[in-house]
This record gives structure tokens, C-alpha cells and sequence, in this order.
């Protein structure tokens, strides 16, 4: 089973990368932005060309991150918990905007792993397939890939790290990358290697935990809270290149669907930073304010466009998706949002 899961895993070779479209394309009428409603336990469905929420669909406690399938038709929340720790993913139809079902990580056909442990606090999520996720559970610090025809745990890996969270695959689906706030490291899994040793583990900087993979060269973007910089690490040589300075509390990155910038969001001193990756150095960055005061908007998660012209971020002080111009840095306009706007994800269905 774990043979089969593996060349599955395969298979797709552009799981975490959009689509190319043409930079002067549109919003779709089929477009949707999905946010987690951390404090409601729900996921938003926001219809990207009306700029309107348009669905609101119920998830399990503590919705953190969330991801869309390859296809654009599926999207998958980590349900975290509050005082009491998650153990479930939410399946979303994005195209009927309805709950698909839940899933409950503790089903497993993985001989390693046949023990019937529930894996908690689930955190980061990416797609590896139109029906497969990769997750990481924070309280079995383990890496895992699910099925979400099945509800099962296909494969597990363990790793040493103590709060694991943000995940990101490599293009070609063969490697995956994790981070730990509480140990300031990030990880190396081989996703390919059935009997594959343990995770390479590199020291990065303290608070490391906003996570992206560049899908042309394969190095990892890490966000160092703590340090308020960017540590860029080789995933071939596993050492960091590149430390970029950012602004208070970088929290996430994400690459532009045109892979050319990458985007940080800075909690606490409210912006959103772009910074351009074959140069790595800061091409601008846009101030936003959450109550239309002086007050940083604490951004959270962030997503560009299929046509990598506008980023969409979730602010949790006035509870409102930031729209960005990228070309200038500026906010061109909000859309109201939840109680405790957080992950943020954008499907185009096909």
C-alpha cells in the first residue's frame, strides 16, 4: 500500500504551483478566495470577481490553514482546536460551496504507523494530488499524507522537531519542507524513499514558521518571526543562501502565481513586503492599516492571483481581506470578513 501511495505521490508533478494564464487575464466568475474564520469554526467562500462572500461553510473547531486541489475543485482546512486539541481536516467542494465531509486523522494503512493514535493539532496542509494532502500534526510531530477518497493515513513521517506547522512541497512532489516555531529549525523530508531516513534538520532563526517553497528552484523561504528576517535555505545543500531583513513579526510567504516575487506579511508592523526573487532584494512594500487608524491591520495569511497583478490578505484587526495592487504596493480596496480572519487559499476550478 505504501508502494502505491508513493507512486501516486508522483504522479503529479504540479501540485503546488497554479497554473500559467495570461498576466493580463481577469478574474474568472468561477474564481473563489476561502478563508478560515478561526474564532467561527468556519470557511468563507468569496466569489473574487463580485468581491462578495458568497457561502459559508461550517468546519471543525480552530480552522487555521487551508488549500486547494490542483484541479481547483477541492479545498481542504486543518481544524486545530482551542483548549482541546483538533484531529480532523474539513473537505470543501469549492464549485457547490459545500462541506464534501471531515475527515479524522487517525484511520491509517501505513504498517509504521498501524497504531490507532489520533494525530492532534493539525497545521500546515498542501495538496499533492486532486485527492491527497500532505499535514502535519504539531502533538505527534509527525508529517503526514492523506487520502481524502479514503480518510486514510497512507504514510507517516516522524520528525524531532517540537511544534511542526508550516508545510510546503517541492514541485516535482518529491520533497517537503516543515518548520518549527519553537525550535527555529526547518525540515527536509524525502517523500520519495519508502524506508527514507530522518528528516535533515537545519537551525534557522528563532520563530522560524511562515513557509514557502520557490517551485522553479526548489529552495525554501523561511520567516523568522522572532528575528524579523527571511532565511533562504538550498534545499540540495541544506544551507541558508540568503538573510533578508523584513518588517516586525514576518508571519507567512507566498509566491506569486508568475513565480517571479515573493510575498511577506508583517504582523506587527502591518505590511505586506514584496520582494523579488531572482535578485532577492525588496522591490516595495504596502502599508495597511487595520481600523483606518495608525494601527498595524496584523496581516495574516496571504495569496496572490492567478494572474500575479493583486494579493489578497487576511487582516485580523478590523477582520477584512486587503486587496494589493503588486505593481505598487498599495491598497486598492477590503472585503469585510469573520471573526478571526487567518489561512486564506485561491481556486480557480477546472
Amino acid at each position: 500500500m505504501a508502494a502505491t501511495a508513493t507512486l501516486t505521490l508522483f504522479a503529479v508533478l504540479t501540485a503546488a504551483v497554479s497554473a500559467q494564464v495570461d498576466p493580463f487575464d481577469s478574474p474568472h466568475a468561477s474564481d473563489r478566495l476561502l478563508i478560515c474564520n478561526r474564532s467561527e469554526h468556519t470557511v468563507s467562500i468569496i466569489a473574487v470577481a463580485r468581491r462578495a462572500e458568497i457561502a459559508v461553510v461550517k468546519t471543525g473547531v480552530g480552522p487555521r490553514a487551508i488549500a486547494v486541489s490542483p484541479n481547483g475543485r477541492t479545498a481542504v482546512t486543518t481544524n486545530y482546536g482551542d483548549d482541546h486539541p483538533g484531529h480532523t481536516l474539513t473537505v470543501i467542494d469549492v464549485v457547490s460551496a459545500k462541506l464534501r465531509g471531515t475527515v479524522s486523522l487517525h484511520r491509517t494503512s501505513d504498517p509504521i504507523t498501524s497504531d490507532s493514535k489520533k494525530h492532534a493539532r493539525p497545521h500546515g496542509v498542501q495538496f499533492v494530488s486532486d485527492h491527497q494532502v500532505i499535514v502535519t500534526s504539531e502533538a505527534s510531530r509527525s508529517l503526514l499524507l492523506v487520502n481524502l477518497q479514503s480518510g486514510i493515513i497512507e504514510r507517516a513521517w516522524r520528525t524531532p522537531q517540537t511544534t511542526m506547522r508550516v508545510v510546503s512541497v517541492t514541485k516535482d512532489g518529491k520533497y517537503a519542507a516543515t518548520s518549527s516555531i519553537a525550535d527555529g529549525t526547518l525540515a527536509f523530508f524525502d517523500l520519495a524513499n519508502i524506508n527514507s531516513p530522518a528528516p535533515s534538520i537545519i537551525k534557522i532563526g528563532k520563530g522560524s514558521e511562515g513557509l514557502a517553497i520557490h517551485p522553479a528552484t526548489g529552495n525554501a523561504w523561511v520567516a523568522n518571526r522572532s528575528n524579523n528576517t527571511i532565511s533562504v535555505v538550498s534545499r540540495t545543500t541544506g544551507k541558508i543562501e540568503t538573510t533578508l531583513d523584513t518588517g516586525s513579526v514576518p508571519f507567512r510567504i507566498a509566491f506569486t502565481a508568475n513565480h517571479k516575487w515573493a510575498l511577506v506579511t508583517c504582523t506587527e508592523s502591518g505590511e505586506l513586503m514584496i520582494f523579488d526573487v531572482a535578485t532577492r532584494k525588496l522591490l516595495r512594500e504596502g502599508s495597511i492599516h487595520g481600523d483606518r487608524s495608525e494601527q498595524s491591520s496584523l496581516p495574516l495569511g496571504v495569496v496572490s492571483g492567478p494572474d500575479s497583478r493583486l494579493a489578497y490578505v487576511t487582516c485580523a484587526r478590523g477582520e477584512f481581506i486587503a486587496i494589493v495592487d503588486l505593481q505598487t504596493g498599495q491598497l486598492i480596496d477590503r472585503i469585510d470578513a469573520r471573526k478571526s480572519p487567518n489561512g486564506i487559499a485561491y481556486a480557480r476550478p477546472r
